[in-house]
């Protein structure tokens, strides 16, 4: 990696995944401006890039910590010095519960995620066995429909947390993504991230109103943490994609966002050019994740159109460019970028030209 640094971004073996330092360092401090202009802490989630020095940037701007998706993740992040952490996942498996025990009492802080008893319980007998405790965050769902306790059952799962003699109610967390796809205009998805921190307000009341305490309301993705974190019972915000951003957030917050917010993008190399209207690029679908029905979008062209992907292909439409030549590079804007930059061994940071940044992506395939 370091033979990478100063070299000029057009000398980069392609496909690469490249981020412009200037925008990321832009779109970071965005996010920590808004969560001091409202009061909340910025817990910024790791699983996007899984990149310790990233981690430690994050942490430093915001003070609030990092979020981490697998117990894998936190081992990383943890062995890298970082010691305040948020696994947004339950753990279940007695032997990754003896990894998260011990990470647990030797963080300066650590929590964890729990929304059954199936997960309580293991986690409760964990904790016992190293006559320890474990601080959980109960998750509520409120529509997503993924995990997380039903709000009328939230009450009865934050007492039996509390009744765990080896475990500490932390707070909640909750995942209010399901309103990004129901949004119309910026004001609607306002709205719907509103409406859905009412129901969450409601939730975490009923849970005082059974004397129980609940410290942290852990909301937000990058789309929603701007309007969600704005709800007086939110504390903490925790966006993932917020440094880079991908075509999926071009499409959400269109009315803040364009191309040049886009930091993070695939660099490829036009590889062969069978017809006058098409060309293909070195970038498929082992270098740019395909796990949405969105394209890649070049950045830096509008007469270009990414239609098609094989495993080491790329299929560009080309019928409006007149200009593109074998050994050509474009640069794509990635569908999604948190599983993009899982397919690459290291990202790359660029300014004025030149690559400024090499980083191991250490905690990719950290899946355990």
């Amino acid at each position: 990696m370091p033979a990478q640094l100063f070299r000029p971004i057009n000398e980069v073996e392609t496909p690469a995944v490249v981020v412009d330092l200037d925008t990321m360092d832009q779109n970071v401090a965005d996010y920590v401006l808004f969560a001091r202009e409202h009061d909340v802490s910025l817990r910024s989630h790791v699983k996007t890039h899984k990149i310790p020095d990233l981690a430690h940037m994050q942490h430093r701007r915001s003070g609030g910590g990092i979020v981490c998706q697998t117990l894998g993740e936190v081992e990383v992040m943890a062995q890298n010095g970082i010691d305040d952490i948020y696994l947004s996942y339950s753990v279940v498996q007695e032997s990754k519960l003896e990894r998260l025990v011990w990470l647990s009492e030797r963080l300066a802080s650590f929590s964890t995620t729990v929304d059954c008893r199936g997960n309580i319980d293991p986690l409760q007998a964990a904790a016992a066995r190293h006559d320890t405790t474990v601080t959980a965050i109960l998750e509520i769902d409120l529509g997503y429909g993924r995990t997380g306790v039903s709000p009328e059952r939230a009450v009865e799962m934050a007492e039996y947390v509390e009744d765990a003699p080896n475990l500490h109610l932390g707070g909640v967390m909750a995942f209010e993504a399901h309103v990004k796809a129901e949004a119309t205009s910026k004001a609607d998805l306002e709205r719907r991230c509103l409406a859905a921190m009412d129901d969450l307000a409601t939730v975490v009341e009923s849970i005082e109103d059974a004397d129980i305490a609940v410290p942290d309301v852990k909301v937000g993705g990058t789309a929603t943490s701007k309007f969600s974190g704005t709800h007086p019972v939110v504390t903490e915000i925790n966006p993932g994609m917020y440094p880079f951003n991908d075509t999926g957030e071009l499409e959400v917050r269109s009315y803040e966002l364009d191309k040049t917010d886009c930091a993070a993008t695939v660099v490829s190399t036009v590889i062969s050019k069978p017809a006058p209207d098409r060309v293909v690029v070195d970038a498929g679908s082992k270098s740019i994740s395909m796990d949405t029905d969105r394209m890649p979008v070049p950045k830096y062209r509008d007469d270009l159109e990414y239609v098609r992907a094989s495993e080491e292909h790329g299929w560009v439409d080309a019928s409006a460019a007149d200009d593109l030549a074998v050994g050509d590079r474009v640069n794509f804007i990635v569908p999604h970028v948190c599983t993009t930059i899982n397919l690459h061994d290291t990202l790359l940071g660029t300014r004025d030209g030149e690559v400024r940044e090499a980083w191991a992506v250490q905690a990719r395939g950290k899946v355990r």
